[in-house]
């Protein structure tokens, strides 16, 4: 088995008002937490998927930019094209760039059952809600990625309902999904700390 991490890391940031991506969180980037979840559970081929204005921005040793040739097409299209890119692996651990407490024991645990899997897509359910930028994506995805996106649809949504999904049930107050939105997100981080 064969596996790429990949970090999205283009999209606008217009709730958060800057590129949150950027932000720190005890002293290092959000951005950075995802790369170091993946490197230090063992995915050793990282990439970064963002756009030709943020990407000289990014300064880290163990990942790979990746380009989009078209900026702010949402995640499937970020996904689509890393697949398009990356041609040699067979699954693809997506995470987001905002996510400053994702850890190494879950993406390890999520690589685990990628090594027996049959499915297209593994995903994470925290109490009701699915985790579509916190997941693995087999190769196969990409002719369904591909054929939604020529219908012009970019939401995850229709990939995970078109495809052979295995959903892995978390805590619903697990702190590895917490994604910063606004502002006030990171605050509250910090101020949990402190309590």
């Amino acid at each position: 088995m064969s596996m790429a991490g990949v970090v999205l890391a283009g999209g606008k940031s217009s709730r958060f008002g800057r590129p949150k991506m950027f932000e720190e969180y005890k002293g290092v980037r959000f951005y950075e937490y995802s790369i170091n979840a993946l490197f230090n559970s063992g995915v050793e081929s990282i990439y970064i998927v963002t756009n030709d204005q943020l990407a000289p921005s990014f300064k880290n040793m163990k990942a790979k930019i990746i380009i989009e040739d078209e900026s702010h097409h949402g995640p499937l299209y970020a996904l689509s094209y890393a697949m398009r890119t990356i041609q040699d692996k067979d699954w693809f651990f997506v995470l987001a760039a905002d996510i400053p407490l994702v850890s190494t024991d879950f993406v390890r645990e999520m690589c685990t059952l990628a090594e027996q899997s049959i499915n297209d897509i593994i995903i994470p359910i925290t109490g009701d809600k699915e985790q579509p930028l916190l997941a693995l994506y087999h190769h196969s995805c990409l002719p369904i990625a591909l054929e939604l996106l020529a219908e012009n649809r970019k939401s995850m949504r229709p990939l995970i309902e078109k495809a052979n999904v295995k959903y892995v049930h978390f805590s619903s107050d697990q702190k590895d999904f917490m994604n910063i939105n606004h502002q006030e997100d990171l605050t509250q981080i910090i101020n949990k700390e402190i309590t």
